[in-house]
């Protein structure tokens, strides 16, 4: 072969020179094994660390800047708020609401909407009554005579 064609042993060869790292020995002293009370330690201080950040945050001037500022814009919304619910409260709307719910009142209270409802149940009734009669009489063999519903007085008209 020639040299400009290296041969595939060759390649290898070099390969593992890039490849090969010296490892370092570690040394057999118990001062270099790491206990686990450096690590509590570790944690104990980081939290530390985190809390004064934590403190000095919210203890810091900035901070109580920004509070100020979010109490006086809570304050803001909060009047903006009141102001349209009162409008809201005095238009002209509210007040056709109001008369609206006084007079439904009224009329639950006076029995026009219990009579209403009464007159609904009994025609509903009624009509029950007489699609039950109609459904029997399918079933009923001809020749045998079926009982009529009674017919119910309705109420006097107001």
């Amino acid at each position: 072969m020639s040299d400009q064609n290296p041969n595939i042993d060759q390649l290898k060869d070099e390969e593992r020179l890039k490849i090969d790292i010296p490892v370092e020995e570690e040394p057999t002293g118990s001062a270099a094994k790491p206990s686990s009370t450096d690590i509590a330690d570790e944690f104990k201080r980081l939290g530390r660390q985190f809390a004064d950040a934590l403190e000095a945050a919210f203890n810091s001037e900035e901070a109580r800047r920004m509070e100020t500022e979010v109490r006086a814009g809570m304050k803001s919304f909060a009047d903006e708020v009141e102001k349209v619910l009162h409008q809201a409260k005095e238009s002209p709307t509210a007040a056709r609401v109001k008369e609206e719910a006084v007079g439904a009142k009224e009329r639950v209270e006076s029995g026009e909407f219990a009579r209403k409802a009464q007159e609904g149940m009994a025609s509903g009734l009624r009509w029950l009554s007489t699609e039950l009669d109609k459904l029997a009489t399918q079933f009923t063999p001809a020749g045998r005579p079926t009982e009529q519903p009674p017919t119910e007085k309705q109420p006097p008209a107001e």
